[in-house]
């Protein structure tokens, strides 16, 4: 349990000269030893209006003779106080007495500065200093945690300031439900984070330095493992699991320092972040690579620079370039793998700074994401996990907000706190919580947005009805594209033929489209029945007007 007081022990403020004056106390045969302690100052918020205070004797040491508060105030955007009022005594009659005041509230008055001490004829106290916002007790009552509900253990400790509403300092009683979990230190004025767990405690209002009408609040933080972290390791490597998965890939780009974001548990934490977040709001994780049950993260050292990558590098360019990073990383990624992800997505958390504009792009739909945690405004070390106001870390964000563009799902525009807002939306000027598909009208379980994510297979609970499209790439019982082209006659049927026993067998017939004048398609879409890399080809039958028309061969990998 801790109680948290700002005492500040100075005979002057060290915001402003304020001299304790000398007590004349007639009551000269007053027994004493010693100097009195400070006294107690509390500070009280009734049902309305702002706080008065109380000052008293101390429950130990010696009874002083008199007590002595003074205050001042700082004015609605000051940056500095008003002069000091002049200090008021009250005669010690016994431990009971007690004095009282009550501040000048109003529009410009912003903040109180209160000092108290007690004297006796063999010394006085230090100063007993506290500071105070001007505000109704509506203003400090605890409704929820500026925090984020899912936090590391590497996070280690958490100011207690952050329990305080509005981030402001009060003498509010912490204590903790599970101390095995986290515990408050009073040294130190944190909360301990000490294992994996629900980190539960309460916080109250009403203790010896502060009392309002704000009930008690139980609060709890979910505290997750510290990950398991493979050595680095330049090939993806035996998969755990049989079905779709998102490999993850650590990226070094050349000339640029590394912050070793892997090794150091961030790349993980942040995956595990996004997932935990993505289970809060709809029940659903990512499904990401794994061996011997942890991230199965590949490390690339790569040859490009980070204006080879930055999509907005060259003035009037950013379509191109944007258009040409993502294949240039996944052709390194398979060069130096000594294969193509089949059947995978390839998320990369590229460990530079991009851009000052964007934490990371996407194909929409597609198989391939990047991040930049190292760009600006993407990760702030200096408040890591807590992630105030959104609940969510910025490179957490930016993982779950590429993923969703890779299911197809684009920038919708009509909720500034939604995971998906981004480039042509208008943005909130200060932060908000986060949220995805809050009304669930945009991309969750309906597609306006550009894709229904709950349909595609991408989650670990295994759910979903159809992949990601893929090139080159199928899947068992799932429609796919193989001929999508225009033609400019109408021959005949066109035929699927699929090469097996290397003879050519017909699988499927279609008929043409007219899609516009003199322009025609088949849309032709197969349905594999079993896994392996098929090889297929067009053909259409000679008629008496045109010969036979044979295609060009192509493959398709059918993973599962």
């Amino acid at each position: 349990m801790f109680t948290r007081g700002n005492i500040i022990r100075s005979l002057v403020l060290a915001l402003g000269f304020s001299i304790i004056p000398l007590a004349i106390n007639s009551q000269s045969a007053w027994a004493c030893s010693t100097a009195p302690n400070a006294p107690i100052v509390k500070t009280i918020w009734g049902t309305t209006g702002g706080p008065s205070f109380t000052v008293a004797p101390a429950k130990t040491g010696d009874l002083p003779t008199n007590l002595y508060y003074a205050y001042a105030i700082m004015k609605a955007g000051k940056d500095s106080w008003e002069p000091w009022a002049p200090w008021v005594s009250t005669t010690v009659t016994s431990v009971d007495t007690t004095a009282s005041f009550t501040p000048p509230m109003s529009d410009s008055n912003e903040l109180i500065t209160f000092s108290a001490y007690t004297y006796s004829p063999c010394g006085s106290s230090g100063q007993y200093q506290i500071y105070r916002k001007l505000v109704t007790n509506e203003k400090i009552a605890i409704t929820k945690l500026d925090i984020a509900d899912d936090l590391p253990l590497s996070v280690g400790t958490i100011p207690n300031y952050f329990f305080s509403p509005m981030a402001y300092e009060l003498p509010q009683t912490l204590t903790s439900k599970n101390p095995a979990i986290c515990a408050f230190d009073e040294s130190a004025k944190v909360l301990k984070l000490i294992s994996a767990g629900q980190c539960e405690f309460t916080i109250s209002q009403n203790n010896e330095e502060l009392q309002t009408p704000n009930p008690d609040i139980t609060q709890t933080i979910n505290i997750l493992p510290a990950p398991k972290i493979l050595p680095d390791a330049q090939k993806d490597r035996p998969d755990e699991i049989s079905e779709f998965q998102i490999h993850v890939v650590y990226v070094k780009l050349k000339g640029v320092k590394p912050h070793d974001y892997y090794q150091s548990g961030d790349v993980s934490n942040w995956l595990d972040l996004a997932n935990a977040w993505m289970k809060r709001k709809i029940n659903k994780e990512f499904i990401f690579d794994t061996y011997q049950g942890a991230y199965d993260i590949t490390t690339m050292s790569s040859q490009y620079e980070p204006n080879d990558l930055d999509i907005k590098y060259q003035e009037g360019k950013s379509g191109s370039s944007r258009a040409g990073a993502l294949p240039k990383l996944r052709a390194e990624f398979t060069k130096q793998n000594g294969k193509a992800p089949i059947g995978k997505s390839l998320l990369f958390i590229i460990d530079a700074k991009l851009s000052a504009d964007y934490c990371g792009f996407a194909d929409q739909p597609g198989d391939t994401a990047l991040v930049t945690p190292g760009s600006d405004k993407c990760w702030y070390p200096e408040f890591g996990y807590l992630a105030q106001i959104t609940k969510l870390n910025y490179p957490s964000v930016a993982i779950a907000h590429e993923l969703i563009h890779n299911l197809g799902v684009g920038h919708p525009c009509s909720d500034k706190s939604d995971l998906m807002i981004g480039e042509g939306c208008e943005f909130s000027e200060g932060f908000l919580e986060r949220n995805i598909d809050a009304k669930r009208n945009l991309y969750v379980g309906t597609a306006k947005a550009g894709a229904n994510i709950l349909e595609l297979k991408v989650w670990k609970d295994g759910s979903g009805i159809r992949h990601i499209k893929s090139i080159g790439v199928c899947y068992i019982s799932e429609p796919c594209l193989v001929s999508n082209g225009s033609w400019t006659k109408t021959q005949g049927d066109l035929q699927i033929q699929e090469k097996i026993a290397n003879k050519w067998k017909t699988i499927q017939k279609f008929k043409i489209k007219k899609i516009a004048t003199n322009k025609f398609a088949f849309n032709a879409s197969i349905i594999p029945t079993t896994k392996g890399t098929h090889t297929y080809r067009e053909y259409i039958a000679p008629t008496k007007k045109y010969s036979a028309y044979i295609g060009r061969e192509f493959t398709k990998s059918i993973p599962y």
